[in-house]
């Protein structure tokens, strides 16, 4: 009777651990490690790697917060230095309202605002004013960076003074 019940038990376990071990060896062979790879696989890995960031380039999609290296400035964005400097235009009467002197950076990373100094008299004695990202229209005019804004240099000169913290 014991042979019996060793000999059921393991007509019915020895077909389970056969199949784990074949599923196991299946994912063991799929999921190979780079010292395994052989050097022609390994530059095919390689390639692949490469031509994604050069798609991702010429697309310009967004770099993930995986990705450790940037090639370059993907499609639509800009530098600090296309913005700091910049004259900020009012819209209507295309005249200068003032210039950027600052960015404003949220926590998660975007701008949320631009810091603009207003001209003074004669161009002296002007005053620092904060302007949110969301009053502030960025266009590309003869490879140059413009700003346009609804607000007057008026009322901006009457704003109250930004206070950097």
């Amino acid at each position: 009777m014991k042979k019996l019940t060793t000999l059921i038990l393991s007509a019915a376990f020895v077909p389970a651990f056969a199949l784990s071990t074949a599923a196991i060896a299946e994912n063991h062979d799929s999921t190979k490690v780079d010292s395994e790879l052989h050097p022609e696989e390994k530059r095919a890995e390689t390639k692949n790697t490469e031509e994604q960031r050069a798609e991702k380039q010429r697309t310009g999609e967004q770099q993930r917060a995986g990705d450790p290296q940037m090639s370059g400035k993907p499609a639509g964005a800009f530098y600090a230095d296309d913005v700091i400097g910049k004259t900020v235009k009012h819209r209507g009467t295309d005249e200068d309202v003032g210039e950027i002197q600052d960015l404003v950076i949220g926590n998660d990373g975007r701008i949320v605002g631009v810091v603009v100094e207003t001209s003074g008299f004669l161009g002296l004695g002007g005053q620092h004013v904060g302007l949110g990202w969301d009053h502030i229209e960025h266009t590309m005019e003869e490879d140059e960076s413009v700003f346009y804004t609804d607000i007057d240099e008026e009322t901006l000169r009457n704003s109250p003074e930004y206070a950097r913290d």
